[in-house]
């Protein structure tokens, strides 16, 4: 590689005239004539790629039973069949989960378990074998955890695969009867201890605390109130972005067994709703 100069103006072309001028270096592969630009701070012109991975839109839930799988699940099958249907409840989260390489899926239980097998709302996607990792769970936040603190999270991670995942940002939704402001947590008053954000890889690592709606128009780049019309329910929204330099900057990182939590530490029965959901991509190296 060589390291060159050229002096171009404003327009980006090389000028020899009394203009005023900016200096720009290239490192240039003699091999190939390549030219890359050199930025002012010293660092390579780079331009970003999305890489081409999983997407993920993962809600975070409470596990309530699990089993297994008691016969093999194929692409656009619309049941499974379990071990034991002990738990699994008419619009309940199913999860199934490949022991093998620590892939999965998710959708919602239809109607009341026939037998042994489960109806769901969403075909599966990948072949899942005998005896993989079935969970039934809850994803609706609206619990009491005023005496015992509810927990609600994404993962653990790859069932023991290497299976890791980046977070990028994060969605919340309050749904209740009455009206709402910066000074309620949805249309409840204002909470005690607060809802909590936490990473735990073994070490627990608590990223932020909203005891209000207001707490989390400080936490994140938008929320949005949403009135009846003319009916129904009072609504609240709210996006927590991580990824991107004009965001926090980082990813949350999910590496095999770690779990993002978020954690009930008041009781939100008062709610009508209370869901909130994880974006982010598979890690390829």
């Amino acid at each position: 590689m060589a390291l060159q100069d050229k002096v171009i103006d404003n327009r980006g072309t090389t000028d020899d005239s009394d203009d005023v001028v900016k200096t720009a270096a290239y490192i240039t592969d003699e091999t190939t004539g390549v030219q890359a630009q050199v930025e002012l701070n010293g660092g390579l012109a780079v331009n970003i790629q999305d890489q081409h991975s999983k997407a993920l839109d993962l809600r975070f839930i409470q596990t309530t039973n699990s089993t297994t799988l008691s016969a093999d699940a194929d692409p656009d099958d619309m049941t499974v069949t379990i071990t034991s249907t002990t738990g699994f409840d008419a619009g309940d989260t199913v999860g199934v989960f490949s022991i093998a390489d620590g892939t999965f899926y998710f959708g919602k239980q239809v109607g009341a378990v026939a037998g042994s097998v489960v109806t769901l709302d969403t075909p599966i996607d990948r072949q899942f074998l005998t005896g993989d990792l079935v969970i039934t769970a809850t994803d609706n936040m609206n619990v009491d955890g005023s005496s015992t603190t509810q927990i609600f999270s994404i993962g653990p991670v790859g069932g023991g695969a290497a299976v890791e995942i980046d977070i990028t940002r994060l969605l919340g939704f309050i749904a209740d009867g009455v009206a709402m402001d910066d000074g309620k947590f949805g249309g409840i008053s204002a909470l005690t201890n607060g809802v909590v954000l936490r990473h735990n890889n073994d070490v627990l690592t608590n990223i932020w605390n909203s005891k209000t709606n207001g707490d989390f128009g400080l936490l994140c780049y938008d929320i949005a109130y949403t009135d009846k019309a003319p009916a129904g329910e009072n609504g609240f929204r709210f996006r927590n972005t991580y990824a991107g330099p004009s965001k926090h900057g980082v990813t949350i990182r999910l590496e095999a067994g770690d779990t993002l939590e978020v954690l009930i530490q008041d009781d939100l029965t008062g709610l009508t709703d209370f869901n909130m959901m994880a974006q982010g991509h598979v890690v390829t190296d």
